[in-house]
């Protein structure tokens, strides 16, 4: 139909554009400043949650973590609150909770019980409480609870570990639920602690359209390094106190903690030198279980630095293992998972014991001499009351110090060596759920009200039970107020340095009638520090640390921020100004100190920001909230549109690979070995066969089947699949089917990923 309006077009009039996606990222009006900020952070950091009534009881630096976590909560299913120690994070999550209107299930320690129960009752609220004991040991089940639709877990961290049978049975307990997190040290050894917390309630393709695939494979080490703190800092609210007290200002008065003195150290080992850098030569000779030799003999080293009656024990151990490894070679089998278990007791949450557990139980570790057992033989024959100077500096420490003291060890017979060393000095100690309190057995509740009743709400002990020194394996450096002392001392170095925050934690708290609080740290001596490695150790789990999730860091030189991890916190502030409103796809102009343009992108469902100056075009969140908050209180100039359409022009391939990365996912699952990519095939055939026999019923389901197998899987819902597929009963498309429609649905979008530009921000 011709129209004279309308000029011909003509084949040859046509070109085509050098970037055909930079058409669909064409922005729109320009807008002040203050406004493309706002609307540029409320795209980033999630919608705003309208009408939500948090309880007064908060403090003010607590009212924005509880609502951001209630948007991430809407936004991802899950969350993490890893706000540093002290700031009350046990009284965010319950607001969150209550905030939601909806049952919820608390999952804790079994020695933090009393102290939820507490705090449930102090607000007149009802909740069932799981403990993560209850879970390790299997006694938990669905059918256990009612309906829940929240799951509060604190000390999240120790859910780190998806071999575990806690992390089992957590990971199917929240299937088709939302997961809050709690911990104030998510990241103990390696960045993949974070990622195993994370499918607890992501779908392994969750985070595809930011430049993630698949987070199994990230949790084995397989992510770009530069994406990461961006992607962690969405699901999380992590602030360090520094943080807190420089953006709630007002607020500081009810932000008074202790301050930290200089972290003093003491360098001492359980024999003279002369005589410990024999015993360290000798261990260095032992090979006994072929490839597991170095952690076993890593583990009579952390033994020897801890005290002579920790290393007797694990000597003891050793020769057991010889022992029963030479009769099951004889016998041709390997040692059972039981033998292993008697013989090296995880007592004390050691993640040593946890890597020797596999590697032992490998058929070529069998693999002994009698060479080692002489060997053990003579370093078990050590003379029981030698000197033994790290003791002697330990008294010497507090005989010259005042106020309680709180002393950390490795292992309980260290525990117990102190105790009845120091026993003349009103010492107590703590041994898993019991403890010794004046010499005599007690509870491990009644040792911490003598010890520390302020801190414990408990009324003043009797003058007879009053205490100075509390003696503790890391079982007890979690979650616990112990503020009435005034002395941390780590007597034995921790593997990581979310243990060494955890301890400190337990007395650099709000409340502390302190004005100061110190710590002190053994180190060994030369020759057995060599051996361990432990500061070298510590210092590189740091550096992890202070890159993602821990927002305030604690070394052997004592704490510190870590940087970079709150620009959702800072962007959050920015995202409730209201002065005034910007439409999508708004640009805005204004100067700055180096030239650059901030494009927020949306991508198939998520938010990204991308950052080009002369460097390229790349996702960077932190430095485009940096832009953006300098922007706030800039003054406007003309938008180049000319600078604008060439920095989308290179943002255009980041955004088309991460669209085909997407539209990947639907069709090839990123976890090639996951069970769920080998049933595709396998469900495809059956559907072939369904549609010639015309029934359409059972195709439907057959392809939303399809679906959830391609679109990757929670870890719950990966185990669930994986019980199916052992059990001996043949697998039926029916068996199948019945799996999917007992899970939460899949949401699968009707149409193909697309992108669109939010918002963009020149700086010139």
């Amino acid at each position: 139909m011709h129209s004279p309006e309308w000029p011909r077009v003509l084949s040859e009039d046509l070109t085509a554009p050098e970037e055909p996606l930079a058409l669909l990222l064409q922005p729109g009006a320009e807008a002040p400043p203050v406004a493309v900020v706002a609307l540029a952070a409320r795209a980033l950091v999630g919608p705003e949650q309208g009408g939500l009534a948090l309880p007064q009881w908060l403090a003010p630096h607590q009212v924005p973590a509880a609502r951001r976590l209630c948007g991430i909560l809407d936004r991802y299913g899950g969350a993490l609150l890893a706000d540093a120690v002290g700031l009350g994070k046990s009284y965010v999550a319950l607001a969150v909770a209550l905030a939601r209107h909806e049952p919820f299930a608390l999952v804790v320690p079994a020695v933090l019980v009393d102290q939820w129960r507490a705090l449930l009752a102090q607000h007149d609220v009802k909740a069932p409480i799981i403990t993560h004991e209850a879970l390790s040991a299997s006694t938990v089940r669905l059918s256990d609870r009612p309906i829940v639709r929240l799951f509060v877990v604190d000390e999240a961290h120790r859910f780190r570990n998806p071999a575990t049978a806690r992390y089992r049975a957590l990971a199917r307990l929240v299937v088709g639920t939302r997961v809050l997190l709690v911990t104030a040290t998510p990241v103990h050894n390696r960045l993949g602690d974070l990622f195993h917390l994370f499918r607890l309630f992501l779908r392994d393709h969750a985070f595809t359209g930011l430049g993630l695939p698949s987070l199994s494979r990230a949790a084995r080490g397989d992510a770009p390094s530069e994406l990461i703190p961006a992607l962690v800092a969405r699901l999380s609210v992590a602030r360090s106190r520094e943080r807190v007290r420089t953006a709630y200002a007002w607020a500081a008065r009810s932000l008074a903690f202790p301050e930290r003195g200089l972290s003093r150290v003491v360098r001492a080992g359980t024999l003279p030198d002369a005589e410990l850098g024999a015993v360290v030569c000798s261990i260095r000779g032992l090979h006994g279980g072929n490839h597991a030799a170095p952690l076993l003999r890593l583990l009579l080293f952390t033994r020897l630095a801890s005290s002579l009656p920790a290393f007797r024990e694990s000597v003891a151990r050793y020769e057991a293992y010889i022992e029963l490894a030479l009769d099951a070679a004889r016998a041709g089998r390997a040692l059972g998972r039981r033998e292993f278990q008697r013989l090296f007791p995880d007592q004390e949450g050691d993640a040593l014991q946890l890597a020797l557990f596999p590697m032992l139980l490998d058929p070529g570790s069998t693999v002994v001499s009698t060479h080692d057992l002489a060997l053990l033989h003579r370093l078990r024959d050590l003379p029981a009351n030698g000197s033994d100077p790290k003791a002697e500096a330990l008294e010497r420490l507090l005989a010259a110090g005042e106020g309680k003291t709180i002393v950390f060890a490795s292992a309980r017979a260290t525990v117990r060596y102190l105790a009845r060393r120091l026993a003349g000095r009103r010492v107590t100690a703590v041994l898993g759920d019991g403890g010794l309190l004046g010499g005599t057995r007690a509870t491990a509740r009644e040792v911490l009200q003598a010890f520390a009743p302020q801190a414990q709400g408990a009324p003043p002990p009797c003058a007879a039970l009053e205490t100075d020194l509390l003696i503790a394996t890391d079982l007890l450096s979690e979650g616990l107020n112990l503020q009435d002392a005034v002395r941390v001392i780590h007597y034995d170095l921790p593997w990581s340095p979310a243990r060494l925050a955890q301890r400190v934690g337990r007395i650099d708290r709000l409340g502390s009638p302190h004005g100061a609080i110190e710590t002190v740290t053994f180190l060994p001596p030369a020759p057995l520090a060599e051996a361990l490695r432990l500061e070298e150790r510590l210092a590189a789990k740091t550096c992890v640390q202070s890159s993602v999730a821990s927002a305030q860091l604690e070394t052997i030189a004592g704490a510190r921020a870590a940087a970079g991890l709150d620009w959702c916190d800072r962007l959050d502030s920015l995202a409730q100004r209201r002065s005034a409103v910007a439409s999508h796809g708004s640009c805005s102009a204004v100067a700055g100190a180096a030239p650059a343009v901030v494009l927020i992108v949306r991508i198939g469902g998520l938010v990204e920001a991308i950052v080009v100056d002369r460097d390229g075009a790349r996702p960077d969140p932190a430095r485009a909230a940096h832009q953006l908050e300098l922007a706030a209180s800039a003054m406007q100039r003309p938008a180049d549109r000319a600078v604008l359409a060439r920095a989308i022009e290179q943002s255009a391939p980041l955004v088309r690979g991460r669209l085909n990365a997407i539209a990947d996912a639907r069709w090839r699952a990123a976890e090639r070995d996951g069970p769920g990519r080998r049933l595709i095939p396998w469900a495809l055939a059956a559907a072939r066969a369904v549609s010639r026999r015309g029934d359409g019923a059972t195709l439907a389901r057959l392809d939303s089947l399809v679906s959830r197998l391609a679109a990757g899987m929670t870890a719950g819902e990966e185990l669930l699949l994986t019980e199916l597929l052992e059990r001996r009963a043949p697998l039926s498309v029916r068996d199948l089917i019945a799996w999917h429609e007992a899970l939460p649905p899949v949401e699968s979008p009707a149409e193909p990923p697309g992108a669109d530009l939010v918002a963009a921000l020149l700086v010139g």
